[in-house]
């Protein structure tokens, strides 16, 4: 499975957002700068053939043992660092700051506090004070003319597959089929929601009747690049209730494509949503990194609220990653020892309520003669899907009250937000909105929050889902003064 999963990365070569040629240029300066060939690197096939080839020859145990033997157990250099909260740090810290500030304070003169008065207004008008045109164009930038009218339009064709809507995009993806199935979730009872997230990771993290948990995720890494199950929700432009779907999400190359389908009706179907302590430790750490996200993420946390008051999928997605959704995990903790079977119920029903052909859409991506060769494979798992969906659909309209709010957590960042939605207004999708929130992001909260304000940053975001505008701030001890600026 390890082999598997590194060949597949080295073959895939995805980089994500990150730019494909400027981490090949990377990824070979490790011996350019010491004047070996720049090239080296990048080629793993040789060495990867090798590698396979000795694994098969003398096995993984006479391959590997040694190295971790000598690199790992019996390697003296080492270090164990142990560290200690300390709850009176901080107040410790505010009070030496305290100190030296007066004691500098006081050593000073009436000329030198005029004088540090005199230098502040000097740097608060300098730092409003707008850049002169020359300056301005002494700076890089793009003109309309640089930007292409016409933008990249990824070549779609749509089929149908034993009823089923098929999307295919005929690309060069070097031999790796991506696929995803979505499906709908608009027959799932709202006081489900919460129970989501710990449904899609106890789909690839419980094992089913013949295979233990462990197993079936090695089985995953021997055939696949990796397979996900998410939750999807959004707005849908100019109309009221949301779009909500399932997505289970998976690569391989293209010669393990049935493989892929295999697994997907297997994490679908097969797996036994029965281990309690499994789920118990899914509680658990949700609930961890949910607290851990209050504190890190609380910007984050806020937009989740605020929208969760302005639109249905705003309270959807709130339910399943904002603050209800943590109050949820801290009743679940207990409920998982004194209702289990509950509990269990709820997750079978679940999968009833979105698992079916009724509703679901196939989205693959590969060159055209992978695209056709993968197509019985489709069938074949659309086959083994239930027809339609024993639990009727249901209408979700619910929204957190309208009202300001605040949640204190132990954290030296503020995080401050306003919303609205402007569709509300009147207000007519184009462009402008665009543009106006970069405007408000790069040059109004920019210039009045960050520079002048000393704030940690400050953006504007709009849903033209939803309609829905954010502005927030990430402001330090001067949070009045900030947020007048919002």
């Amino acid at each position: 499975a390890s082999m598997n999963t590194i060949e597949f990365s080295l073959r895939e070569n995805n980089t994500g957002s990150f730019p494909r040629g400027l981490s090949l240029m990377l990824r070979s300066m490790g011996k350019w700068i010491y004047d070996m060939n720049p090239f080296e690197p990048l080629k793993y096939e040789k060495p990867l053939m090798a590698l396979k080839a000795r694994l098969a020859e003398e096995g993984s145990k006479a391959v590997f043992s040694p190295l971790i033997e000598k690199y790992i157990l019996n390697n003296p250099h080492c270090v164990t660092v142990e560290m200690q909260p300390d709850p009176e740090k901080a107040s410790r810290d505010e009070a030496a700051e305290k100190e030296i500030l007066a004691k500098v304070k006081s050593s000073m003169t009436k000329e030198d506090l005029a004088e540090l008065a005199r230098a502040t207004e000097e740097l608060r008008l300098k730092q409003e004070t707008p850049d002169p045109p020359e300056a301005l164009r002494s700076v890089p930038s793009l003109s309309l003319r640089d930007i292409p009218k016409e933008p990249i339009r990824v070549p779609t064709e749509v089929g149908d597959i034993n009823g089923v809507k098929v999307l295919q995009h005929d690309l060069f993806t070097n031999d790796v089929l991506y696929t995803e199935v979505v499906f709908d979730m608009s027959s799932l009872k709202q006081e489900l929601l919460p129970l989501i997230p710990l449904f899609c990771q106890s789909l690839k993290e419980m094992g089913t009747k013949d295979l233990s948990f462990v197993q079936l995720d090695q089985l995953i890494g021997r055939k696949t690049g990796g397979i996900s199950v998410y939750p999807f929700t959004s707005s849908i432009h100019g109309k009221e209730d949301p779009c909500c779907c399932m997505v289970v999400r998976g690569k391989a190359m293209a010669g393990q494509a049935e493989d892929l389908f295999n697994l997907f009706n297997c994490v679908l179907q097969e797996v036994q949503l029965t281990d309690q302590q499994r789920f118990k430790q899914f509680v658990s750490q949700s609930k961890a990194r949910m607290e851990n996200r209050l504190r890190g993420s609380g910007h984050g946390i806020a937009a989740a609220r605020m929208d969760a008051k302005l639109n249905t999928a705003g309270w959807i997605s709130e339910q399943m990653g904002g603050v209800s959704y943590l109050e949820f995990l801290q009743a679940l903790e207990e409920k998982v020892d004194q209702d289990w079977a509950g509990i269990s119920s709820s997750l079978e029903e679940i999968r009833r309520s979105f698992l079916s052909r009724e509703g679901c859409l196939i989205n693959m991506t590969a060159d055209g003669k992978n695209l056709k060769n993968s197509e019985r494979f489709v069938g074949k798992f659309l086959d083994m899907l239930p027809t339609n969906s024993p639990v009727e659909r249901v209408k979700w309209k619910a929204h957190l009250p309208s009202a300001n709010e605040a949640i204190v957590i132990p954290t030296q960042v503020n995080y401050v937000g306003k919303a609205a939605n402007i569709f509300e207004t009147g207000y007519k999708l184009n462009g402008s909105a665009y543009v106006i929130s970069k405007h408000i992001s790069n040059v109004w909260l920019w210039d009045r929050v960050r520079v002048s304000g000393g704030a940690y940053g400050g953006f504007c975001d709009f849903d033209s889902h939803s309609g829905v505008i954010l502005i927030f701030i990430l402001s330090g001890p001067q949070l009045v003064k900030n947020t007048r600026h919002i």
